[in-house]
């Protein structure tokens, strides 16, 4: 009877461990993204001279669509900018107004990717 309190004990630790690890761990950037409203004040293409190569196995590697956006937050007047694959941010020019999620990097990322954002 012993062993199985203490059974018991160690299964309802275990399933809040699990759970603490996978909403902080692994879900870090959806917990704390920072949703801005505010004017677009730079969006553009990353990447230098590149030729694009391609082979029927392997899609386009998504950095060829790479842009950086830069958006001056309405209520603070603060610039956020993040990187981003997404495609849609080419149609995007300086001075339209959008709302855009930021999803920062995870702080044991910090010395490689610094206090900045990816995917908005």
């Amino acid at each position: 009877m012993k062993f199985l309190n203490l059974l018991k004990k160690f299964a309802v630790i275990g399933v809040f461990a699990f759970i603490f690890i996978w909403v902080f761990v692994f879900n870090w950037s959806f917990m704390f993204k920072k949703r801005v409203i505010g004017e677009v004040v730079a969006a553009e293409k990353v990447g230098g001279a590149m030729a694009v190569i391609t082979n029927t196995k392997e899609g386009m590697d998504p950095q060829v669509f790479s842009y950086s956006v830069g958006i001056k937050d309405m209520a603070t007047g603060e610039i956020f900018t993040a990187s981003s694959e997404d495609r849609q941010w080419g149609a995007v020019t300086n001075g339209v107004c959008v709302v855009a999620a930021y999803f920062p990097y995870p702080p044991w990322q910090l010395m490689s990717k610094g206090a900045t954002s990816h995917n908005a």
